[in-house]
């Protein structure tokens, strides 16, 4: 029923997976979508993906520094009272996050920076990336102008990459924790059509 539509809106529609990390050691992965506006980088995503990519630089810095700190502890009778304080002061437990992996598969080469604008109510955030030298999408969804063609009752197809969790990436070991992704599952969403 929507072959065509899930041809047309894959060249566009890309997968945000993440892998994260616990200090216990917990690894799980998830999945988020972005669809591209435009040919120069611009996506839009929820927020609370967006939030996700802002938390992935703060809790990957902040544990960079633990681990320093922790490199510089003196071996020894007293090691281990030292690691429990610096463990403390940085408020690690063993479910507390400690590195968070993103991969914005097969979009861009690489990607340097990004600029973040976060929706003030709506689950809905653009994603500026910058850097880049190769794009990896073919083009950008294009907006129906005629508000008319949006009626109550008619069929969309939306794609994404609904599930919380995947399996097909592979770790790399021993730790930091890498993100190597091989394959991508899409999953058209029904929806029928109830606003304007």
């Amino acid at each position: 029923m929507f072959v065509e539509a899930i041809e047309s809106v894959d060249q566009f529609t890309r997968p945000i997976y993440s892998l994260t990390r616990t200090y216990g050691g917990t690894i799980s992965g998830g999945t988020g979508t972005m669809f591209f506006v435009n040919g120069d980088g611009v996506a839009v995503t929820c927020k609370h993906i967006a939030q996700l990519i802002i938390q992935a630089n703060q809790v990957n810095e902040t544990y960079a520094k633990f681990s320093q700190e922790r490199k510089n502890l003196k071996q020894g009778g007293k090691y281990w009272e030292a690691l429990a304080e610096l463990e403390a002061r940085y408020n690690y437990t063993p479910n507390s996050l400690i590195q968070i992996k993103l991969n914005y598969f097969k979009a861009f080469d690489t990607v340097s920076t990004m600029q973040l604008h976060l929706h003030g109510t709506l689950d809905l955030a653009i994603i500026e990336f910058q850097g880049f030298k190769e794009k990896r999408y073919n083009t950008h969804a294009e907006f129906v102008n005629n508000k008319d063609l949006v009626k109550q009752g008619r069929y969309l197809c939306r794609l994404g990459y609904p599930f919380p969790e995947f399996t097909n990436y592979q770790r790399t070991l021993p730790l930091p924790l890498g993100l190597s992704v091989s394959r991508i599952y899409k999953l058209p969403i029904e929806q029928t059509n109830r606003r304007y």
